[in-house]
């Protein structure tokens, strides 16, 4: 019968003691510090003054809203890792999802409180990261379109290569020109020759 009652007990303090609510038969009047807030005062007063103001601010080392953004940062710099590579490589649709994440989220964070100025500027170096990279892809494709106009331009056809004994998609040596007349097969495939 004791057992029961202690295990009544355990189970009404467990639901009901962390809500300040008594049945009656439990106290639950708790002087103990959680060991977060023990921590946390004893890393404060080692802390100097100044860097305690940063401790302390509402988007401080503390927060989620500190860390969140520092984390974001590998964004920017696999963004600028992309400047590397070859504008035909890119993807102009992640790119523009950076680029309209960067932008939303910078003006979001400039009416959050509290106002969080490490969110601002890794979404600002976000925006520009995806801006810079979108005016890469359509600086390259218009380069593109250049070259097609360009390529209107009648041009010699271009025959085998020298040394194509075989068709197996591999070409040694320089091309060579032709006379529009031969066929574009191996060698000796053409028209007949009248010499």
């Amino acid at each position: 019968m004791a057992t029961s009652r202690q295990v009544s007990l355990v189970f009404r303090r467990f639901l009901w003691g962390q809500r300040n609510y008594s049945t009656g038969e439990i106290k639950t009047a708790t002087t103990k510090v959680s060991r977060f807030a023990e921590i946390d005062a004893r890393i404060e007063k080692a802390l100097p003054p100044k860097i305690k103001a940063l401790w302390n601010h509402p988007a401080g080392l503390k927060t989620i809203h500190f860390w969140a953004p520092s984390w974001k940062w590998c964004l920017v710099f696999a963004g600028m890792a992309d400047y590397t590579r070859p504008a035909e490589k890119l993807s102009w649709r992640q790119s523009a999802a950076l680029a309209a994440t960067g932008i939303i989220w910078s003006r979001y964070s400039m009416v959050v409180v509290p106002k969080n100025w490490n969110l601002f500027s890794v979404n600002l170096f976000l925006a520009l990261t995806g801006i810079m990279q979108l005016s890469r892809i359509y600086l390259y494709n218009k380069s593109l379109e250049n070259k097609s106009k360009d390529d209107e331009s009648p041009e010699p056809i271009m025959g085998p290569r020298i040394g194509d004994d075989k068709d197996d998609g591999v070409n040694f040596g320089p091309p060579v020109v032709t006379d529009p007349g031969e066929g574009f097969g191996p060698p000796g495939t053409g028209p007949p020759s009248t010499k």
